[in-house]
């Protein structure tokens, strides 16, 4: 079996302290300049940077407007005429983040073994969470973003989408029907699990599961065990997901 891994896209390199987390490899896009320089364009994306790499460094309790301001070198009025306030910015940070979690699963690459799909897109996902805690807490906090902003709606389904269809492949050997509340539900309940072990990973209360487990070697050793556990291999998964009579 072969699997496709395409690179990347660079973006901002972020000094995480989880303890799990790998050292980013990403690059930062733009380096903030003295306010006296900036144009207007420059000036938001600088808040936007500044605000992503707070969230990456100290959480969404490390982040404050001023704080954002300061960092970027600019008037700490400006994070709010640029985008109304605290939520305005960290909806953009939010969108960021989703585009980040959507390259890590498309990292995992295809292939013609449902079982081996849905592990890798499983364990990309949690690797994102771990890589980024601060941002996968943001994502899902709706009192800190937007969810009536479109770029962040369209930005959100893209890597959803991939994970529920390949949990619907494996759990049903299926493709989605529209309005079928069986792949509806067969989707959300492999998500959610997904979603609860990366909380767990990230707080460090997986590895208390398993002995001689640390946070050291929790991720390379026994996480890809346990995705292994969550989706086993057995008889009933043919190489491709076959398109059933729609029962909605």
């Amino acid at each position: 079996m072969s699997r496709t891994n395409p690179s990347a896209t660079p973006s901002t390199t972020l000094h995480n302290t989880n303890p799990l987390s790998k050292q980013r490899q990403d690059k930062p896009a733009i380096i903030c300049k003295a306010r006296d320089s900036y144009h207007h364009g420059d000036l938001r994306v600088a808040l936007i940077q500044a605000a992503d790499e707070m969230i990456a460094q100290g959480g969404i309790e490390g982040f404050s407007l001023r704080a954002a301001a300061q960092r970027a070198g600019v008037s700490p009025a400006a994070p709010a005429h640029h985008f109304g306030g605290a939520k305005g910015l960290l909806t953009e940070v939010a969108i960021l983040a989703y585009e980040r979690a959507g390259r890590y699963i498309d990292g995992a690459g295809h292939s013609n073994d449902i079982v081996a799909d849905v592990r890798a897109v499983g364990l990309a996902f949690i690797k994102f969470a771990i890589d980024y805690p601060g941002h996968f807490r943001l994502m899902f906090r709706n009192d800190l973003v937007d969810r009536s902003d479109p770029r962040l709606s369209k930005a959100s389904k893209e890597p959803g989408i991939r994970l529920g269809h390949a949990v619907l492949a494996y759990r049903s050997n299926a493709v989605p029907q529209p309005g079928s509340f069986e792949d509806s539900a067969e989707m959300l309940c492999g998500i959610a699990a997904l979603h609860g072990l990366a909380n767990m990973v990230i707080e460090e209360k997986a590895m208390q599961f398993f002995k001689g487990a640390t946070a050291k070697n929790f991720v390379n050793r026994y996480l890809p065990k346990v995705v292994e556990h969550l989706f086993p291999r057995t008889e009933t998964h043919p190489s491709e997901p076959e398109r059933r009579k729609d029962d909605a």
